[in-house]
């Protein structure tokens, strides 16, 4: 069985996420270097107050809690996944998982993200433009992990122009979540959204309003709901094959 890693968008966030990480040494790094790599520190980026009134604060608290929970499943869980996706804005955690990122660039985009976004000079497409020009400037790295694009649900694998360019359309272009989907289902049979998602794991298994399920066969999971060591059994195929346990069983 092979597990997709799938990162929320901005509408997951809730104050206090960044406090509720997993309890993981490697969880734990994250947020020291995020501590170094953000100005005046992230332990009140995660406040209500925070949240509501800042930019900056929702796009770095959402970063770092993507790549925290990932590390910890990754690096103290030994799960590793076979494809990677991000709900706008998680593409950015996503292309850190797949090293086409490093964390410190990635904070310095979202943050040059979040920054044009709250001056709101200009429109979404010029944003997009402007992210563009910043990533050209990073460099091109192999892909580690296949992404699934969320402006156009390709899975790209050795083309990081395609990932970097999806991660500048995303300020501005529509989730293709059909296309996603489809592109998952190849790749990944078992799907861990990482903190601090529960949206988007409702949504693929088909619980909000609209929403269509990921597929039969496909199974869905939130370590936001279920915890770091629960998600890692349920990406291991240690516990949830049977509906009833928890786990959204589709199909």
């Amino acid at each position: 069985m092979n597990v997709a890693f799938l990162f929320p968008g901005l509408g997951s966030l809730r104050a206090g996420m960044l406090h509720r990480l997993p309890d993981t040494a490697a969880s734990a790094t994250v947020l020291a270097e995020a501590e170094w790599g953000h100005p005046g520190g992230i332990a009140q980026l995660d406040t209500a107050e925070a949240l509501a009134e800042s930019e900056v604060a929702r796009h770095v608290s959402l970063l770092v809690a993507g790549v925290a929970g990932a590390r910890a499943l990754m690096e103290d869980e030994d799960v590793r996944p076979a494809v990677v996706a991000g709900h706008g804005l998680g593409g950015y955690a996503a292309a850190v998982v797949a090293e086409l990122l490093t964390f410190p660039e990635a904070l310095r985009a979202v943050r040059l993200r979040a920054e044009l976004l709250e001056r709101a000079e200009e429109p979404p497409h010029d944003i997009g433009i402007r992210m563009a020009q910043h990533l050209a400037t990073i460099p091109r790295r192999t892909h580690t992990l296949p992404y699934v694009a969320c402006t156009s649900g390709a899975c790209l694998h050795g083309n990081a122009n395609g990932v970097f360019d999806d991660l500048a359309r995303s300020v501005a272009l529509p989730v293709r979540w059909e296309e996603m989907k489809a592109s998952l289902r190849t790749a990944a049979d078992r799907w861990v959204e990482l903190p601090p998602g529960r949206a988007l794991t409702a949504h693929l298994a088909g619980e909000g309003p609209g929403a269509a399920g990921p597929g039969p066969g496909v199974q869905v999971v939130s370590v936001e709901e279920r915890g770091i060591a629960e998600a890692a059994d349920f990406a291991r195929g240690v516990a949830g094959d049977a509906a009833g346990e928890g786990d959204f069983p589709v199909g």
